[in-house]
């Protein structure tokens, strides 16, 4: 679950945090279907390069290098699934290739979370004509999420000092050690959502239709110029794989 805090927005002054959340949720989603267009290994490699730079301007290149260990096993599981039952002519270069895929998307929308404030987003999804409602529950699950990991520590640590044990045993043995661990985590999740219901009802939740922000967040130039790369690039990216066609040199793949 430690993979989870990718998620998880920190604060910093940074010119990347500073930047309208429209801006930055535009910019990852580019990011993100241009790695869903590739599973060349060199494309995928450039994505991940370029995301790192905005990371570390983002001054969260650390935390996302420390959390990103958490995707290890799933990545590892892919690679290793992938290789022993895919009828690709090399196996192996494309289960490279998915991992890399997934590394990718994580990383653009790990970038989008750790800079963008659950409030700001909510205002930000009010401001593209999105049901104030709709916006609310988007930007509560994006600030409990990383609470959900902490909870699932909580509780491993829990069932591990009563004796039971999570780390030992064969693949089909681990899967239900699980149970253990998810059956509290939704009872966990159900009394908070509860709470929380029952907290927006004592304020009167949609009594009023009239909302004001402390800070109101607004377009500026470097917005405007951020997004006009962004969508530049994503028009010469489906040229380049639908029209043009990729060079020699990003086909490149392992020879097994």
């Amino acid at each position: 679950m430690s993979f989870l805090e990718i998620f998880k927005y920190t604060r910093q002054d940074s010119v990347i945090h500073r930047l309208d959340p429209r801006t930055k949720l535009l910019l990852s989603t580019v990011l993100g279907i241009i790695s869903l267009l590739f599973l060349e290994i060199i494309p995928l490699l450039l994505i991940i390069l370029f995301l790192l730079p905005l990371l570390g301007a983002a001054k969260s290149l650390g935390r996302w290098a420390k959390n990103i260990k958490g995707l290890a096993m799933l990545v590892l599981f892919i690679m290793v699934f992938n290789t022993l039952f895919s009828t690709d002519p090399t196996p192996f270069s494309r289960s490279v290739s998915l991992a890399l895929r997934l590394l990718a998307m994580m990383t653009s929308f790990s970038f989008f979370f750790l800079t963008v404030h659950p409030d700001e987003l909510s205002q930000a999804l009010i401001k593209m004509h999105v049901k104030y409602e709709f916006a609310l529950a988007v930007s509560m699950a994006m600030r409990y999420v990383p609470t959900l990991g902490q909870d699932a520590y909580a509780i491993m640590d829990a069932q591990k000092s009563r004796g039971v044990e999570l780390d030992k045993g064969n693949l089909i043995k681990r899967i239900r050690n699980i149970v253990p661990i998810i059956v509290p985590l939704i009872v966990v999740a159900i009394r908070r959502a509860l709470s929380i219901s029952e907290s927006m009802e004592s304020r009167g939740f949609g009594a009023s239709g009239g909302r004001t922000y402390m800070d109101m967040i607004q377009f500026r130039r470097k917005d405007w110029v951020i997004v006009t790369i962004s969508l530049v690039g994503l028009i010469l990216v489906l040229l380049l794989k639908f029209w043009w066609g990729l060079p020699s040199w990003m086909l490149w793949q392992l020879p097994f």
